[in-house]
């Protein structure tokens, strides 16, 4: 089901030509994965040019590797380049990395609260096996199956996630449409994910050296703030402030080509949505919701535009934005209850 909601998204021959014709000559036009499983390391490239590397190794054999491995992540390649432009590992923050997803304050039904954002204590997201792999011309698509483990290795969540990657319409500019949809469940009774804007929900990092130059601006919807710089909120004072954009946009420069990364939101997914952007490169939103094994999972729809070049104009991004929620629908199916 989920493909064919998937398979639905139209892209016009017209327009996977005029993108095609944007990119490194010898490309095919063909989407293809390789899955290295033996470095827990599985790559997605269109044609010749790598375009994301899921990383879902888990090696707790030493701190350093633990570290490395607690929790899987999606980098992100520049379209048209083999450049990666998200952030693994180390640097800034550690435990920024890429494409991810979780809750900082994740309680269980036995009152027990765990950090699913920078995984300590033990705590960590481990990917179980995959679900999907699949690639043609129309896309390259992948749905893994990942358990949020307590410190024994018992799963607290179970996350399915499937992300697709196409190349988007109306866009004059070498891209990647990334469609991210994360369902969660509970395994442990009544579970209530919640946190802040900083340590919580679905976020995008991008590579180390923009933090080293702090050089992260933003694009908003029009009723938004319109500078360009990082609106940083202080939960302490203003709580409700910065929230439900439905879209946000990063743009950044690295090794002299510039990069921007469109956000955008299903508006069915619990309010308020607190945004969270900061000048060194990451930024995203998150919410609080519950989880209940005696009501439908939590189902997160998300779709993730990565282009090289001159930063779009707001109003190209705002009519994305607005085609998506077409797409998706007023209701996605969104059960589970915000709030506390």
């Amino acid at each position: 089901m989920l493909l064919q909601t998937f398979s639905r998204l139209p892209l016009t021959l017209f327009a996977c030509l005029t993108l095609a014709g944007t990119l490194a000559a010898g490309t095919k036009g063909e989407f293809r994965w390789e899955n290295r499983e033996a470095e827990g390391q599985a790559d997605l490239f269109y044609g010749e040019l790598p375009v994301l590397r899921y990383m879902y190794a888990y090696d707790d054999s030493t701190p350093e590797r633990r570290e490395e491995t607690y929790k899987p992540f999606h980098h992100v390649f520049g379209p048209g380049t083999d450049q990666l432009i998200s952030k693994g590992p180390g640097g800034h923050y550690t435990h920024h990395r890429g494409l991810y997803v979780g809750w900082n304050k994740t309680t269980a039904g036995d009152g027990k609260t765990y950090d699913f954002w920078h995984c300590r204590d033990g705590v960590h997201q481990r990917h179980v096996k995959f679900l999907e792999m699949e690639g043609g011309r129309d896309g390259g698509t992948m749905t893994a199956l990942i358990h949020w483990n307590d410190p024994e290795g018992q799963p607290v969540v179970t996350e399915t996630r499937t992300v697709r990657v196409s190349l988007p319409e109306s866009i004059d500019r070498t891209a990647w449409q990334i469609d991210w949809q994360t369902k969660l469940e509970s395994n442990r009774g009544e579970i209530t994910l919640d946190g802040d804007r900083q340590h919580s929900g679905f976020q995008f990092r991008a590579a180390n050296a923009v933090a080293e130059a702090n050089s992260a601006r933003y694009i908003r919807p029009q009723e938004f703030a319109q500078e360009a710089e990082a609106v940083q909120v202080n939960d302490r004072i203003e709580p409700d402030k910065h929230v439900d954009l439905g879209w946000l946009a990063m743009t950044y420069e690295l090794d002299g080509k510039r990069y921007t990364v469109e956000y955008f939101e299903n508006p069915a997914l619990p309010s308020p949505s607190r945004y969270s952007e900061r000048p060194y490169g990451r930024f995203g939103a998150f919410f609080v919701a519950k989880l209940s094994p005696k009501k439908p999972p939590l189902v997160m729809r998300y779709r993730v535009v990565v282009s090289t070049g001159e930063a779009p104009a707001r109003d190209a991004i705002q009519a994305r934005y607005e085609k998506f929620v077409s797409e998706i629908g007023a209701d996605d199916g969104q059960t589970a209850a915000p709030g506390k």
